[in-house]
């Protein structure tokens, strides 16, 4: 006899890290009462739940894996260095942080101190699917051996939109099912393909680091304009379609965010923008101690906190832009990029800011076209203060 799963959870599917992950459980062994269930595997010591009045067992793994998938903040320390004749150099590993496999064991406990036990190796992306884009099925193929980490396009569960400005720092990342092996991209939109070796379950293709002169392109080429590029493994062709969409460079307010499968998403906000700055007083000291012939200053300033945004504007934008681009209100972590267009970018050219615009209208009537204005909230100023 064993441990029954009432309600199990799927050891093939790549499962989101931020939504629930409930099973329900018992164990069928005729004559055994069950004192309680350790889990392990998941957390930093084991788990000890206890029956419910019929024997059954009910657990959420949904905290337990938040905890252990994000160890850093969502910050993105990865560091790049790229060699024009070595295709190697353009993709990495970033699979700490954003993807968990553990092996939990379920273990009942009964009262004759004896025990049984069963084990689920687990797929976890630090990611999160909303209840109406699932019900609809516009959430990535989650059986899949290949997996774009962006948001899909509408009314399909293949189909990938992003976009690049040349001279700016770009990747896309995806998640695999062989995390060891080469894999083909194929760009329809040239009949040029080149292949890659893949560095992890989650892995980056970093197109450029923002210098013209050494890009991806040295060995897959891009049109401007709509490039169809297509996954292929050992000459299966895979499921996901990405459609990179190639822009014409221009200067502007270049951020990246965290999208909803725990990757990141880049776009160039108009470089017509207005710079707001808020200060006020920080505290004040009383000082009214002397007479009026002698008082100067009754009270004493201890100096002024400030701040400074940037409220940018993106317009006439596409309903598969709009798409992208309005998730940045569900983003934990947004980064705002100082360096200058067409030279490397180095990891101390983000800062990270937060998002003050607290709404959108992301639905419109009777358009085709949008228009999207944020307000970005840069880190406090360092003032002269008590």
């Amino acid at each position: 006899m064993a441990v029954v799963f009432l309600k199990d959870i799927s050891t093939t599917n790549l499962l989101m890290a931020y939504n629930n992950h409930f099973v329900k459980f018992y164990s069928d062994t005729d004559d055994k009462v069950p004192v309680n269930c350790r889990i392990l595997g998941i957390g930093i010591s084991p788990i000890i739940i206890y029956p419910h009045p019929d024997g059954s067992f009910l657990f959420n793994l949904s905290d337990y894996v938040k905890s252990d998938i994000n160890t850093n903040n969502f910050a993105d320390n990865l560091v790049t260095e790229f060699n024009s004749l070595d295709a190697e150099t353009f993709t990495y590993d970033v699979s700490d942080n954003a993807f968990l496999n553990p092996t939990v064991t379920f273990t009942i406990n009964f009262t004759d101190n004896t025990f049984e036990s069963e084990t689920r190796t687990l797929k976890f992306l630090s990611g999160v699917e909303q209840l109406e884009t699932y019900k609809k099925n516009e959430i990535i193929i989650s059986e899949s051996n290949y997996l774009i980490l962006s948001p899909v396009a509408t009314r399909t569960n293949n189909v990938t939109n992003i976009y690049y400005w040349e001279g700016y720092p770009f990747e896309f990342s995806f998640y695999t099912n062989f995390p060891d092996d080469e894999f083909k991209l194929i760009n329809t939109s040239n009949a040029l393909d080149y292949s890659f070796l893949a560095k992890g379950n989650i892995t980056s293709v970093f197109l450029s680091d923002g210098k013209t002169d050494v890009t991806i392109e040295d060995f897959l080429p891009l049109v401007v304009g709509r490039n169809v590029l297509r996954f292929e493994h050992n000459t299966e062709l895979q499921e996901p379609i990405l459609n990179i969409y190639k822009q014409d460079t221009d200067c502007g307010i270049y951020i990246k965010f965290l999208n909803k499968y725990g990757r990141w998403n880049y776009w160039l906000l108009s470089e017509n923008h207005f710079r707001n700055r808020n200060s006020r007083y920080f505290s004040e000291l009383e000082n009214d101690f002397s007479n009026l012939e002698d008082t100067i200053s009754p009270k004493i300033q201890s100096g002024k906190s400030a701040q400074d945004s940037l409220r940018c504007i993106y317009e006439r934008m596409t309903l598969e832009q709009k798409l992208i681009l309005e998730s940045i209100l569900d983003s934990p972590k947004i980064y705002y990029f100082t360096g200058e267009r067409f030279t490397r970018a180095e990891i101390n050219d983000w800062i990270e800011v937060s998002l003050k615009t607290n709404s959108l209208n992301i639905t419109k009537p009777n358009t085709n076209l949008y228009t999207i204005e944020l307000e970005l909230e840069l880190p406090e100023r360092y003032m002269q203060r008590l």
